[in-house]
């Protein structure tokens, strides 16, 4: 029978090998909540992108929290991941809500968001029309009928 990856055992023991090396204490039952869904997503190659919502994603060496991953906010944290079989980014919250904790996920097509980041802030008014700008100052011409 194969080793299930999901196993409490097997998690605890992944655990202890992805909190940070400065710092393997956890300091409350949120952190500790969080660290193993970090773990339970690490045990299913999922890999570990960012902590937060604001940067960029890089990579972490065998999905070892980094230093601050628990100082970014007071009740939530946050983990972005990826996963070879998909293109998308998966974004995964453990928020503290009083005495209780709630774990929520969601997929998120990457390409999608950058591209409509792109045309929000680069629309300009030229000559009473609106021009979405492309690259190499290439643009698409919508004409609508703009106040005076």
């Amino acid at each position: 029978m194969a080793n299930n990856v999901l196993d409490p055992s097997a998690l605890i023991s992944l655990l202890l090998n992805l909190l940070p090396p400065s710092n393997k204490t956890l300091t409350s039952p949120h952190d500790g909540l969080a660290a193993l869904v970090h773990t339970a997503f690490s045990a299913l190659a999922f890999r570990l992108i960012a902590t937060d919502d604001t940067s960029s994603a890089r990579e972490f060496p065998n999905n070892v929290l980094p230093d601050d991953w628990n100082t970014k906010g007071l009740v939530d944290r946050t983990f972005r991941y990826r996963h070879d079989q998909s293109s998308l980014e998966f974004v995964v919250k453990v928020i503290k809500l009083g005495q209780r904790t709630l774990i929520s996920a969601i997929a998120v097509e990457v390409r999608q968001l950058l591209w409509l980041y792109f045309i929000i802030f680069n629309i300009r008014i030229v000559e009473r029309q609106v021009c979405i700008f492309g690259c190499c100052n290439k643009r698409l011409r919508l004409t609508v009928v703009l106040p005076l």
